[in-house]
């Protein structure tokens, strides 16, 4: 070993060991002669036993250097062990450095080497780890788009080619078919003329198929996928599904089946309908189709343009056609009228002199009627307008064509409409009587007046042959009228009103005082009224509030709200009486000319509004107590971390106490860990967690070996005897949500159970969803289907695999640009773009990306995330 450690070297060698025996013979020896020479003996052998016998102790002296050889000789063997082993450990460090090597070195040629289990030992291959996760997850991703890119280009080159519906139809079909290696498939058309879904092609096993099928939107699987426009994917397939016949397999029915709508700028164009023997469907194989239905829905808007504009053309043709032989006879016709057109024209000469005498005199009528304060206008038998006389350009402001062309009767309500045709009803059966009707009309401008007609039966008169009507405007008099009641109510309410009412000028005068003011001044309104404010002995409090409201009118006349505290003493006892005071200003054209000052008396609300405050304090004490026992109570999140190192607990609740809580129990041989959901949050969820979490407690305590799925099960009983839902007249439906997980202790197992809830698993950069059953914990027993016990699943991991679990709060938040869900699509998506986050990264990305999505919108639910790296 040309590389050994130095000083280990130095410490170990054998020939120092020999060295220092060698160093401690020479030593004894140079003792003995010490001796020898000391006594004056020759140095012989003689000598030696001669000062041996004289000093006895010399034979000790004798045997220094093999004390010195049996100490050196164990620390030699101990030292040597030592090297060996170092040198073990050398070339095993070697070995996995060239192990890292090479697998880094076939990363970097494109290769994907098979992990090996030391690679975790150093941080360089967990880091080469993390890097071939990530590289792997890359390379999935491109391999995943190329597929659907050469299956995108595929179908395209096939909607290039093909212009024919049917045929287009049955080669897209064939095409698919074989490419995303389905059983059968079928293509459904919309046509908007008839709104129904007609079956274009169906292929299967390879082969064209004959099938006519139409549904309706919303009929069936194909309906109800062109209804939601989004695509339907089952996996339970209905009894009454198409059977699936093959000379090879005979008669199978398929493990699932996918139907992807067909939409181009949110317009329905068809269906494509899918079959697969197999269980499930990639996801790759439902994105490709959702992405290439968008193409095929505008190849064939394309086509149906194509073949609308084609339609158009062939009809103008046939039209042209048509003109061309109308156009000879219009050549005949129109000599004919040359004919007629010089008779006209010598007719007319005679006839133009009567006609200028005519138009003089008309002229002379209209200037009068136009310039008349009433509008004259006659109706036919059928109510229908026939004349109205110019002057309603004025009045109403439509012109003489506006009001011809119905404007008469559309300005007016239907009820005065229908009124008008009674009076000429009873005018038919009266014909020598006068009605008269009243009525409001919008005028052009927008503007409401009022009219009194005044109308006539003159059917018989040759001259007229209708209902005359004189119509003139009342706007001004109805006006004066309803000023004049509204004062007299007005007056009449504020007399009656238990409110205090005053009005005062800009300079304090005081000019009505309504009875209720004596109740708080102590002053008959009568001392009051047409006085100045500084001449009434007003209590101190009131001069303030006035004069506060005049200085505030002064410098911006709107309405305004104060509140007065008015001291007031009945005998010996003394209360204050609160009010909420309006101050609305009252404008003389542009000029402030009074101010009305309305007080309300709110002593008693605001004493029920202390009142209120003062119970909202206790039960927010309550609520505050509340939560300290739910926490005491509760798992201590450090139990969680001891026993699992890399994990993290997001638990926020919607208010102060919550119906979510995480659970931890430890038995000999496992770990218990899960997310709780109870019904509903706040006090009520809070109250049903307190029983789950005891009843769990209870149930892992008398049975340490519980499996997930039995556990779920046995808190699904104990919920329902504790809530009494197992009687037959229970109408209590609480309950819980769960995901529920086992982990052993001596192998690499996890068991889960889950209530409406799900297991994530991250493994290898992909992401496996572990569904829970659609049964709740608790609730009452459905009467006519037997319920399933919850399924124990059994989850093989390896070290490095994440397994994340939550309650709905996080996927049911609303939030985003647009509004949406948070969803557990986003959480899958959170986890694929983030494969190499560590178990705090993903902490802090969680909290962070919630925060965000929710910005400002309220917490909808009591949240709670677990996340565990084994």
């Amino acid at each position: 070993m040309s590389k050994r450690d130095p000083y280990i070297i130095k410490r170990i060698n054998f020939r120092r060991v020999v060295v220092v025996t060698a160093i401690s013979i020479l030593v004894v020896l140079l003792i003995l002669f010490a001796f020898i020479m000391e006594n004056g003996l020759p140095i012989t052998f003689k000598s030696l036993a001669l000062i041996h016998t004289e000093h006895p102790s010399l034979f000790l002296v004798d045997l220094i250097p093999l004390f010195v050889s049996a100490l050196l000789h164990p620390m030699h063997y101990i030292m040597n062990r030592a090297i060996r082993e170092y040198e073990e450990r050398v070339v095993a460090s070697q070995q996995l450095l060239k192990r890292n090597t090479e697998f880094a070195q076939l990363l970097s040629d494109g290769e994907n080497p098979e992990p090996y289990d030391e690679m975790m030992e150093t941080d360089l291959g967990k880091a080469l780890r993390m890097i071939h996760i990530n590289i792997k997850a890359d390379r999935r991703k491109e391999s995943e788009q190329g597929w659907i890119t050469e299956g995108k280009d595929i179908v395209s080159k096939i909607l290039r080619e093909y212009h024919e519906m049917e045929e287009l139809s049955y080669q897209i079909l064939k095409v698919l078919n074989s490419y995303i290696q389905s059983t059968q498939a079928a293509f459904y058309l919309y046509n908007e003329e008839s709104k129904l879904l007609i079956n274009k092609a169906t292929y299967a096993y390879n082969r064209k198929k004959q099938v006519e099928q139409e549904f309706k939107i919303g009929e069936g699987l194909v309906g109800q996928c062109a209804f939601e426009m989004d695509y339907i994917y089952r996996t339970e397939i209905p009894e009454d599904y198409i059977t699936i016949s093959s000379g090879i397999l005979g008669d199978q029915k398929p493990e699932s089946i996918l139907l992807v709508p067909l939409i181009s700028n949110e317009v329905l164009q068809g269906v494509l309908e899918f079959a697969f023997l197999k269980e499930r469907i990639p996801k790759l194989t439902i994105q490709f189709l959702l992405e290439l239905g968008e193409i095929i829905a505008r190849t064939i808007l394309n086509l149906k343009m194509n073949l609308r504009t084609q339609k158009w053309l062939e009809e103008s043709q046939i039209m042209t056609e048509e003109l061309q032989k109308n156009e000879a006879q219009l050549q005949m016709t129109a000599k004919e009228m040359a004919s007629a057109q010089n008779n006209l024209e010598r007719a007319n000469i005679q006839l133009e002199g009567k006609i200028n005498e005519a138009r003089h005199a008309n002229n002379r009528l209209h200037l009068m009627l136009e310039h008349a304060s009433e509008i004259i206008s006659i109706y036919d038998r059928d109510a229908t307008l026939t004349y109205i006389s110019p002057s309603v350009i004025n009045i109403f402001g439509y012109s003489v064509e506006e009001m011809m062309a119905g404007k008469d009767l559309e300005r007016i309500g239907k009820d005065d409409a229908t009124r008008l045709r009674r009076i000429f009803d009873h005018l038919l059966e009266n014909p020598g009587a006068m009605e008269s009707l009243e009525y409001s009309f919008i005028r052009k401008n927008g503007e409401r007046i009022f009219l009194r007609t005044y109308c006539r039966n003159m059917l018989d008169d040759t001259a007229i042959k209708g209902f005359l009507l004189n119509t003139t405007d009342i706007t001004e008099s109805v006006r004066v009228e309803r000023e004049q009641r509204l004062k007299t109510r007005m007056q009449a309410l504020s007399e009656n009103s238990t409110d205090l009412i005053l009005r005062i000028s800009t300079s304090g005068d005081i000019y009505y005082a309504n009875p209720i003011v004596e109740e708080y001044t102590d002053i008959a309104p009568s001392s009051i009224v047409n006085r100045n404010k500084s001449e009434v002995p007003f209590k101190q409090a009131i001069t303030t509030l006035l004069d506060e409201i005049l200085t505030s009118m002064a410098q911006s006349p709107v309405k305004k709200n104060f509140q007065l505290t008015l001291p007031m003493e009945t005998g010996k006892l003394r209360t204050d009486r609160i009010l909420n005071v309006d101050a609305i200003p009252e404008f003389q054209g542009k000029e402030l000319e009074t101010i009305l000052i309305v007080g309300h008396d709110i002593t008693e609300a605001k004493q029920t509004e202390k009142e209120i405050k003062v119970q909202n304090r206790k039960v927010q004490d309550s609520i505050n107590y509340a939560e300290r026992i739910q926490s005491s109570i509760l798992p201590d999140i450090a139990h969680i971390r001891k026993a699992f190192p890399r994990s993290f607990v997001y638990y926020q609740p919607r208010d102060v106490i919550s119906g979510d809580f995480p659970w931890f129990f430890e038995t000999d041989d496992s770990f218990y860990i899960a997310a709780v959901d109870c019904t509903g949050h706040g006090v009520p969820g809070a109250l049903l967690s307190l029983v789950g979490l005891f009843l769990m407690n209870n149930i892992t305590g008398l049975n340490p070996g519980i499996s997930a799925g039995d556990l779920c099960e046995s808190l699904h009983l104990e919920v329902r005897k504790a809530l009494k839902q197992d009687l037959d007249k229970s109408d209590t439906r609480d309950g819980m949500d769960m995901a529920l997980c086992r982990f052993m202790k001596q192998r690499p197992v996890m068991e889960f159970a889950g209530a409406h809830r799900p297991l994530y698993l991250l493994s290898e950069g992909e992401v496996t969803i572990h569904k829970g059953d659609r049964k709740a914990i608790g609730g009452l027993k459905h009467p006519r289907k037997p319920e399933k016990p919850f399924t124990n699943m059994e989850v093989p991991y390896r070290p490095g695999d994440k397994f994340f679990f939550f309650t709905d709060g996080l996927t049911d938040q609303m939030g985003g640009p647009e509004g949406l869900k948070y969803g557990s699509a986003r959480v899958r998506q959170v986890l694929l773009e983030n494969a190499g986050y560590t178990i705090p990264q993903f902490n802090d990305h969680f909290r962070s990306d919630f925060a965000a999505w929710m910005d400002n919108d309220q917490q909808l639910d009591d949240l709670l995330l677990i996340g565990i790296e084994v």
